[in-house]
């Protein structure tokens, strides 16, 4: 299967990866704290405790990596 695209799509396209490679990147370095990790993980700060004495999630001083909420998301998923 051959695909053709113009030179000015490709350039689009590439730059579209190359931003979003960045967000992620950036996301990744971000520290929470552990009510905003709870709003974006959809669990109650209870739960978020329970996650890290479990091991299921791992903070430092009290903050959550935006890399480690990725993880876990990855790994767990969301329960709803």
């Amino acid at each position: 299967m051959t695909i053709t695209i113009e030179q000015h799509d490709l350039r689009k396209m590439l730059v579209e990866a190359a931003r979003l490679g960045a967000n992620h990147a950036i996301e990744d370095l971000v520290c929470y704290n552990k009510m905003d990790a709870c709003e974006r993980l959809g669990i109650s700060y209870n739960t978020l405790n329970k996650r890290i004495v479990e091991g299921k999630l791992h903070d430092v001083d009290g903050r959550i990596t935006g890399a480690e909420i990725r993880r876990y998301l990855a790994e767990f998923g969301r329960k709803r």
